[in-house]
């Protein structure tokens, strides 16, 4: 008899094939573990930012029989949903950016999250900065990355840092008003070391189109999603290279790395950061099935430990929350294309400094952060 699996699947224009990575991973991890005896069971969330249909969609999958679920979703959506899951006995595997922060700390029984550790990649690589001697910065992001949690790695950061914000840069939300002079005004106004950047999708397309010329002598830093390869591939070198500080890359050097990109391959698909969050919830679920119930199952994944493509990758026993490593790396120019390309990667030896740093200021804070509602990079236009 085929295990049920509940499927949840938001809709992006900026990434188009989110939902057939997610599931092409997922699946790779079932046939390399040699598991057939399972069924998906799918259903669409729109933009992740609608809870009561995310409620519905859920409670649906629950009552046709299904007792594990995964999806990309907001975290703090994925702790509303908890009560859901304790009646219904069932597990959910929360995957997420990393660019929005839960509601609460405390460790949610039947609810598992996968990051790929946004905001904490804004952390690194500001102190990276600092490190290297910046003392004042300039912030630039898009309209949209306004409503996430990247900044909050930066400015606590730079807090801890005694460094200085000299400007602050968004740009418009039509894209046909995109502009980053006002940056580059400030830039020539105010004194400033470097600049750290916060745009993803077609967003960082355009930035990287318009900052030719725009720097000088400043140093430049980026966001997690600057460094995302798809989009990277698509977008004119910036003229400066950009140090960046992200969660996984195709050239990470691995044996499970090279095996989902190969499996993945065999499909006619590209491995990116979402066939690999796809790929660990897979490994994820494929673990719990080895017991018979759903307590069984919670108690097999608290502390539970494996191989990724990105690293090894743990579920904290007494949070839930996944541990893992991050790479620094540098957007440079591909030579032959004239496009962004990521260089070479080193794993940041600040990840558990950064993390426990940024576990100390959300616990500062009443945790009433604003934020957009859907799931990070989900836009519907």
């Amino acid at each position: 008899m085929s295990i049920k699996i509940g499927v949840l699947l938001p809709a992006s224009a900026i990434y188009p094939t989110i939902n057939f990575d997610l599931v092409a991973g997922m699946r790779t991890a079932f046939e390399a573990s040699g598991r057939a005896d399972y069924e998906i069971r799918t259903e669409n969330i729109g933009i992740g930012g609608n809870d009561k249909l995310i409620y519905g969609q859920c409670e649906k999958l629950l009552m046709e029989g299904v007792t594990i679920v995964t999806g990309y979703i907001n975290p703090m959506t994925a702790e509303k949903l908890q009560p859901l899951f304790l009646n219904g006995n069932a597990i959910l595997v929360a995957l997420d950016a990393g660019y929005h922060f839960r509601m609460n700390s405390e460790k949610l029984a039947n609810i598992f999250f996968l990051s790929l550790q946004g905001a904490l990649c804004s952390r690194i690589i500001t102190r990276v900065a600092i490190n290297e001697g910046v003392q004042s910065f300039a912030f630039t992001s898009s309209y949209y990355e306004t409503g996430y949690r990247s900044s909050f790695g930066f400015y606590k950061t730079i807090e801890s840092g005694k460094a200085v914000i000299t400007q602050h840069h968004f740009t418009l939300l039509n894209r046909s008003e995109f502009t980053l002079e006002p940056l580059r005004v400030g830039l020539q106004q105010y004194p400033t070391d470097g600049v750290f950047a916060s745009f993803c999708g077609d967003m960082l397309e355009d930035f990287c189109l318009n900052a030719t010329g725009v720097f000088n002598t400043e140093k430049v830093y980026g966001s997690s999603f600057m460094g995302e390869e798809q989009w990277l591939e698509k977008s004119a070198y910036p003229g400066t290279d950009i140090k960046v500080c992200i969660p996984w890359a195709s050239t990470i050097n691995n044996k499970e790395n090279q095996q989902v990109k190969d499996m993945l391959g065999k499909q006619n698909r590209k491995m990116n950061i979402f066939s690999l969050l796809g790929y660990e919830a897979g490994v994820v679920i494929n673990a719990a099935l080895g017991a018979e119930n759903t307590d069984d199952r919670i108690k097999r994944l608290e502390g539970f430990s494996f191989d990724s493509p990105r690293g090894v990758v743990t579920l904290n026993a007494d949070t839930h929350e996944c541990i893992a490593p991050v790479y620094e790396s540098v957007i440079e120019k591909n030579e032959e294309t004239g496009k962004c390309q990521l260089g070479a990667l080193t794993k940041s030896e600040l990840t558990e400094s950064e993390r426990a740093d940024q576990i100390k200021d959300i616990s500062a804070t009443d945790r009433q952060f604003t934020s957009w509602l859907n799931a990070y990079a989900c836009l519907e236009s």
